[in-house]
């Protein structure tokens, strides 16, 4: 796998998508500093709560980009169609600006969307759903892996993935999904969503 310290030359993204629901793009990012920076700001998880319930119940978010938080009325609305903006938290970890101006350079991006970051504890998960609604309709799904192990995974009907550290990969949230992590460490993601045309 290749690992960027840098953006660099890069193989055709279409040489690597294929009809599976989740696929690595065979190449890793430097998270390091990214870690580094949200050890430094624990209070930077859960200043949002409307995921917090259903499949993702178990999970702790970084809300760092989406809908401007002053148009929230009702969830339906604010999950419409909309202009994605930085939230505060993304200037208290700074790094986060930079992987996702690499991961746009990499997949040659034409507008970024909403950027979450995940947290699985150990022996949770997320429970099988499909996303919904604008936002997941509009944008691709595109994660780099923060912290995990080989024992968590990622998970579809038809497929799965251990990512490691740093590694890049695309997902259909439009498909039946769910996470495991039956291991004693934390599963960090962050979810880059894009549109390339």
């Amino acid at each position: 796998m290749t690992r960027l310290s840098t953006v660099s030359t890069k193989t055709p993204l279409s040489s690597y998508l294929s009809t599976a629901s989740i696929q690595s793009l065979g190449v890793e990012f430097p998270v390091d500093r990214l870690l580094a920076q949200i050890e430094e700001h624990p209070d930077v998880w859960n200043r949002h709560s409307t995921r917090l319930y259903g499949p993702h119940s178990k999970v702790s978010d970084i809300w760092c980009r989406y809908n401007a938080w002053e148009n929230f009325s009702d969830r339906e609305s604010f999950n419409g169609p909309h202009e994605s903006v930085w939230y505060p938290a993304a200037d208290e970890i700074p790094a986060v600006k930079v992987l996702c101006d690499e991961v746009m350079q990499y997949v040659a991006g034409k507008e970024l969307g909403g950027v979450l970051i995940t947290k699985i504890p150990p022996d949770a998960g997320v429970a099988p759903h499909k996303d919904e609604g604008w936002h997941a309709q509009y944008y691709e799904k595109f994660a780099v892996q923060l912290k995990s192990t080989p024992e968590q995974a990622f998970c579809f009907n038809d497929s799965h993935l251990s990512a490691a550290p740093g590694e890049l990969y695309t997902f259909d949230n439009s498909r039946t999904h769910w996470v495991v992590n039956p291991s004693k460490e934390d599963r960090m993601t962050c979810i880059i969503c894009i549109r390339r045309h």
